[in-house]
């Protein structure tokens, strides 16, 4: 997933990033939050996490005006507060989740989890294209009956393509999704993914489901 997280004690924040990547997830940080709402309305990303508490407006104001602007990009709402009337505030103001300081990363990864399910809504995490099977929960990929082991960038890539089908991908917007826009990527990193991920899965570039448009990127063909 790819995940904005808006805090303003940036030690915080620098640890949430490394705890993230280190559990698969892509993440940028904002220390603020005109910058947070600004970068949650005009990026892509799978969730934000917000803190309730920041220099220049509130977690509060900063969640109602995305739901204003129709921005439904899950929201789970970080406070030091434990009071049960902040946490309705929080939840009403149309976060989804309400995690309170200091927590432990399991639980926040759990969160996490429960709101990717929650997105799914009545759709099954399990997808299958081309004699792969891929777990979206699970973070699971199988080859027939036989599991395949991939990068954590491989599987953003091949997740990014499952969600996007018949979606013309620029090779700048998986740049983005994947690694962040803070990531300084060489000119063929995507192109050097996406061959190692079609040899892993036994997709053909000519015939496989991953095509390339010449000139502007790849699109997964179901």
């Amino acid at each position: 997933m790819k995940i904005l997280v808006i805090e303003d004690d940036q030690q915080l924040c620098q640890d949430m990033r490394q705890a993230l990547t280190e559990n698969g997830h892509v993440t940028e940080c904002v220390f603020n939050g005109a910058d947070g709402e600004h970068a949650a309305r005009y990026s892509d990303f799978d969730l934000v996490i917000l803190d309730l508490m920041l220099p220049d407006k509130s977690g509060i104001e900063v969640c109602r005006s995305l739901r204003a602007v129709g921005v439904n990009t899950p929201i789970l709402m970080l406070t030091s507060r434990r009071g049960l009337e902040d946490k309705v505030e929080g939840l009403n103001s149309g976060a989804d989740d309400y995690l309170c300081k200091p927590f432990e990363y399991k639980e926040l990864f759990a969160r996490i989890q429960a709101l990717h399910r929650r997105q799914l809504g009545n759709r099954s995490p399990v997808i299958t294209i081309s004699g792969i099977t891929v777990d979206t929960v699970a973070h699971e990929i199988k080859r027939g009956n036989i599991a395949v082991k991939l990068t954590a960038a491989e599987y953003r890539i091949l997740e990014l393509f499952i969600t996007n089908p018949n979606t013309l991908l620029t090779r700048s917007t998986i740049e983005d999704h994947i690694w962040g826009a803070e990531h300084d990527c060489n000119s063929n990193v995507v192109d050097s993914h996406i061959t190692k991920l079609r040899q892993k899965l036994g997709w053909d570039s000519q015939t496989g489901p991953i095509q390339t448009v010449r000139g502007c990127g790849y699109r997964l063909n179901r």
